[in-house]
C-alpha cells in the first residue's frame, strides 16, 4: 500500500505535464507519442528556473501553449519554416521563420539570439540533413549543463525521410540521424578509451587538447523509444 502511495506521489509531476499537453493538443502527450513521460525525468526540477529554450517545428503552435505553461519563467523561442500552418500566434514567444537545413540561416539565427540556450528541442522536418544539420551548428550555442533533444526518431528508419526502410520493415540508413548519434557513443567514450580512466577531468591537457567537439562537450546521450537527449558536459 505503501509503495501504491509513492508511486501515485512520483507520478504526479508527469501527470501534471501530461495535462497541459492533451489541453494544448500538442501529440508530445500520451493520446500519442507521450514524450512528456521522459520530459518529466528532465524538466521538473528546472521548470521554474529562468531558462533559454528553442523549440525547432511550431506547426499549429501546440506545444508553443503547452511549453508556455510549463516554463513560466522561461525565455522561449520557437522556429519553423512555415508561419502559415500556425494558428496560435503568442504574444509571449519569439517566433523565428527560417530552414533549420540551412546552415547560413541558422548562424544567423544564432547571432541575432545570442545563442546561450538551456534547452532545445528539435520537432522539425524530421528529415536526416534537417536533424544533422541543427545538431551540428546549434549544439555548440548551449550553456554547459544545457540539453538538446531530437524527436521521432522513428523517421531514420524510413526511406522517405532519408532513412532506409519502411513500416513494415524498419532500418536505418548509413546517412541516416540515428547512425550518427550511434557514431557518437564513441566520442563520448572516446576519453576512457584514449586514458584508461573514465574521468574527463583527469585526462591530460595534451589528450584535451586534441579532442573534437563531440568527444570534448557530449557528456552523455540517452535514447528512448523515438527520443534522443544529449546533454552537455
Amino acid at each position: 500500500m505503501n509503495n501504491e502511495k509513492n508511486n501515485d506521489k512520483n507520478d504526479l509531476p508527469y501527470q501534471y505535464l501530461d495535462t497541459i499537453a492533451r489541453v494544448a493538443e500538442t501529440d508530445k502527450s500520451s493520446l500519442h507519442h507521450n514524450y512528456t513521460k521522459i520530459y518529466t525525468r528532465y524538466f521538473d526540477s528546472i521548470k521554474e528556473n529562468h531558462l533559454k529554450f528553442l523549440e525547432i517545428g511550431i506547426f499549429q503552435g501546440g506545444s508553443v501553449k503547452m511549453w508556455e505553461s510549463y516554463f513560466p519563467n522561461a525565455d522561449l523561442h520557437f522556429m519553423d519554416i512555415n508561419p502559415s500552418l500556425i494558428q496560435y500566434h503568442s504574444l509571449r514567444s519569439r517566433y523565428h521563420y527560417l530552414d533549420q537545413s540551412n546552415p547560413h540561416e541558422l548562424r544567423q539565427f544564432i547571432i541575432s539570439t545570442g545563442g546561450e540556450f538551456d534547452i532545445i528541442i528539435d520537432d522539425g522536418g524530421h528529415l536526416m540533413n534537417q536533424q544533422i544539420t541543427s545538431f551540428l551548428l546549434l549544439f555548440p550555442t548551449l550553456k554547459s549543463g544545457g540539453i538538446y533533444i531530437i524527436e521521432d526518431l522513428h523517421t531514420s528508419y524510413w526511406t522517405h525521410f532519408g532513412g532506409g526502410g519502411t513500416f513494415s520493415l524498419p532500418k536505418s540508413s548509413p546517412g541516416s540521424t540515428i547512425e550518427f548519434l550511434k557514431q557518437a557513443i564513441d566520442d563520448v567514450n572516446f576519453v576512457g578509451a584514449r586514458t584508461g580512466c573514465a574521468s574527463f577531468d583527469k585526462a591530460s591537457l595534451e589528450v584535451q587538447a586534441k579532442l573534437n567537439m563531440f568527444q570534448k562537450d557530449i557528456l552523455s546521450l540517452h535514447f528512448y523509444d523515438s527520443l534522443c537527449i544529449i546533454l552537455k558536459r
